[in-house]
């Protein structure tokens, strides 16, 4: 199993970081949020669809000042609930996996960039080209977050131990044909948007390491930088049993050196202390083997 799947379960001890508050014992971070809005969405369209038909973003709604239809259009469900459904669970598996290599902060940040930016250039080019556009639900900002998430690790495995960005290139192809059929151009610029956001964001951010993504200057609100935070160190330790020695030792001889790095050493070693270092690919285990050697020359330097 775990040679099948190389990023960790959702639902394990910890996944999506530190939550923004807490509703009795549901801790919500932005992931919960945004999956409870799209989940909400769903109701809505069996009990009052007309509340749903408000939210959807469209050329002619914003033409006529309802800019809220610029952040609400992930919320609205078609009518296929399974696949709605569907889409719910893989945007909560993914989003909370992100959510806690980037921190809230910046996911949050990355969240509202690839709703609402997509957002207004799909209708600018609505609008100018008279093609009209009709946009809802979560799909393309799961898009986004997917093209991140590949971006930060792109030795991601998913079913049939296919490449996890190979599945995101493929529906990113599927879609951009779909669009093109139908002649949107609208729905094109938001697809590549979407997905361009994703993937420049997270390079941007330092955590991914891959070199022809482009970067540009994010604001401290986003990076961080500048903002007071407690120190790495001085965070709780959550109790973990025997497991924990373990990772301690792994920490010690492999101590990040950049925010990538860092980022990739810490799933690597959340998955170690959770599942077991079995529970490892090879190219996991090669990556740890290889910034632990790393360390150590520059101890013996």
């Amino acid at each position: 199993m775990a040679d099948r799947y190389s990023f960790q379960s959702p639902f394990s001890q910890g996944s999506g970081g530190d939550p923004w508050f807490t509703v009795g014992s549901i801790a919500v971070n932005t992931t919960t949020f945004v999956t409870g809005l799209g989940l909400l969405g769903v109701i809505l369209q069996v009990v009052a669809p007309a509340v749903n038909n408000l939210l959807v973003l469209t050329d002619r709604a914003i033409l006529g000042g309802q800019l809220w239809r610029l952040v609400t259009y992930p919320i609205p469900s078609g009518n296929d609930f399974f696949w709605g459904l569907l889409g719910l669970l893989f945007f909560y598996m993914i989003g909370s996996q992100f959510e806690r290599l980037l921190g809230r902060r910046a996911f949050t940040s990355l969240m509202v960039a690839i709703v609402v930016v997509p957002a207004v250039l799909g209708t600018l080019v609505a609008i100018l080209t008279g093609t009209g556009i009709g946009v809802f639900g979560l799909s393309l900002p799961f898009l986004g977050v997917a093209a991140g998430f590949s971006a930060a690790n792109p030795q991601a495995r998913s079913f049939f131990n296919i490449p996890f960005w190979a599945i995101v290139a493929f529906f990113l192809v599927v879609q951009l044909l779909t669009a093109l059929a139908v002649r949107s151009p609208a729905s094109i610029v938001m697809l590549l948007s979407t997905t361009g956001i994703g993937l420049v964001m997270t390079r941007s951010l330092g955590f991914s390491n891959v070199e022809w993504i482009p970067t540009v200057a994010l604001p401290g609100s986003v990076t961080g930088d500048g903002v007071a935070t407690a120190p790495r160190d001085a965070k709780p330790k959550r109790g973990r049993g025997k497991k924990s020695k373990g990772k301690s030792h792994l920490q010690s001889v492999s101590a990040p050196t950049s925010r990538a790095t860092e980022a990739e050493i810490d799933a690597l070693l959340d998955q170690v202390n959770d599942f077991g270092i079995d529970s490892l690919t090879k190219d996991q285990k090669k990556t740890l083997e290889r910034h632990a050697q790393e360390m150590k020359k520059r101890r013996e330097g």
